[in-house]
């Protein structure tokens, strides 16, 4: 009985080779012949030959190997006598056809791409060869399809946090944005465009009728002779930022546009917060005046920008102007005094360079504060990230965080890294280019190719 079963498992070696995913399959059945002069040759299976030839040897382990019409085989038996009735024949498969074996254990359809576990456990109840274990969970971790459709439940854990550099001077960095689509208003607007200086907070925001890349450049200009122009300007990857009139003006101007990368609006974290703060305060404007959106703008602009931030501690106002401007609080103290300011006698030479030194101190004040909370921030975010880097020439997924259906793969790729720069210059939406951020992407696995030799024998 045990050498009938031993025979019909090596009678029964057929390799199929060819790419599971496409459905393709090409049986390539291999002669005895050539199956036993595969496994003399092999330099692994040397000591499988002298645990075979030397019986009393082999019984006094828990798996004998044997030679059965010149076919090494292998008999694994249970510790426990009860349960003799797992014993398990193998046939011991040589290195030039393991990855058969393998590929059909796991890539195929019948297999369903099963994980480590349960590819081993499938192999083991008919092939055997040293070594197993390590090349099962080699192959199913370098698997392409398993990599692209991601584990249930998988979670990518996130990169330590890298904060923007504080810029020093105000305007020098700024970062823009879109809001939108609002309510339509009378006035036929129904979009922000808003602005925010990276170093001060200040922000600008403008009523807009549409977004299209002529009148955001208009609205930029406008933003532009009132504060001077930005060195670097940060924007998303929207159509009206990428298109070439938007680049053109920004190669006029000789700033250097930045884009975030898509799906990553922590890069621009602090307008996406301006953004439900001001949303919050149009809502509450547009329900306790009726009026328009749009006509409370200004005046909710004014409440931001006079507002001390806690990051910087000091208002964007106090940043910019080197005063605290004077709105319906203070001029209703003023009331109440029943006087003006007081006069201190002061000319306008002195009050230039108390403003001057008022600002650098306010300014060296802010920076400090602003990098203590990022600080900070990092700490908090950093807890759950993982350190990875990449170099150029390396293979990586990225992390789809839209999928299109239940169905669809959790990753793309995989690419390869091109450079890793901590800012890249906005491409034409010809570029091919796959812009992501190291949170979203995953190391990927690739597979040894076979050699010349394993090529010429198959």
């Amino acid at each position: 009985m045990e050498r009938s079963l031993l025979k019909s498992l090596a009678n029964r070696f057929v390799l199929h080779e060819g790419c599971a995913d496409d459905g393709f399959e090409i049986d390539q059945p291999v002669t005895r012949d050539q199956l036993v002069a595969a496994q003399k040759s092999d330099p692994s299976l040397t000591q499988c030959f002298e645990l075979a030839a030397n019986q009393s040897r082999s019984e006094r382990y828990q798996s004998m190997y044997r030679i059965e019409d010149g076919v090494m085989m292998r008999k694994w038996s249970p510790v426990s006598p009860d349960d003799r009735w797992l014993e398990t024949f193998q046939l011991v498969v040589p290195c030039l056809f393991r990855k058969h074996v393998l590929s059909l254990a796991h890539d195929h359809p019948c297999s369903g791409h099963a994980g480590i576990r349960k590819t081993y456990q499938r192999i083991l109840r008919y092939f055997f060869w040293p070594s197993i274990k390590s090349d099962v969970i080699r192959y199913c971790k370098t698997c392409n399809t398993c990599q692209v459709v991601g584990k249930p439940n998988q979670v990518v854990p996130p990169a330590p946090l890298n904060p923007i550099v504080v810029s020093t001077d105000p305007f020098e960095r700024i970062i823009v944005d879109c809001v939108g689509p609002l309510p339509k208003t009378s006035s036929g607007n129904c979009y922000l465009l808003t602005v925010m200086c990276a170093a001060t907070r200040f922000p600008e925001a403008f009523p807009m009728r549409t977004l299209k890349s002529k009148a955001v450049v208009k609205a930029l200009i406008r933003f532009f002779t009132t504060f001077g122009l930005p060195r670097y300007v940060q924007t998303d990857r929207g159509t009206n930022f990428t298109s070439r009139l938007f680049s053109q003006v920004m190669h006029v101007l000789q700033i250097s546009h930045q884009c975030s990368n898509a799906y990553h609006p922590g890069s621009q974290g602090a307008l996406e917060r301006f953004h439900q703060t001001f949303k919050t305060m149009l809502r509450a404007f547009f329900v306790k005046s009726g009026k328009d959106w749009d006509e409370g703008v200004p005046l909710l602009l004014f409440a931001v920008r006079d507002a001390v931030q806690e990051s910087l501690g000091f208002s964007p106002s106090d940043l910019v102007f080197g005063h605290t401007v004077r709105g319906p609080l203070k001029a209703l103290q003023e009331q109440w005094l029943a006087k003006g300011p007081p006069s201190l006698g002061r000319t306008i030479l002195k009050d230039v360079r108390l403003l001057r030194e008022r600002l650098q101190l306010a300014r060296e004040k802010a920076r400090f504060a602003l990098g203590s909370s990022q600080d900070a921030m990092k700490k908090r975010y950093d807890r759950k990230a993982v350190s990875r880097s990449f170099c150029v020439g390396d293979f990586v997924l990225a992390l789809l965080p839209v999928p299109g259906s239940s169905l669809q793969t959790r990753f793309a790729g995989p690419y390869e890294v091109r450079s890793t720069p901590e800012f890249e210059a906005c491409p034409s939406l010809a570029d091919p280019t796959y812009f992501t951020m190291t949170s979203s992407t995953s190391s990927y696995l690739r597979r040894k190719e076979r050699s010349n030799r394993e090529k010429e024998l198959l």
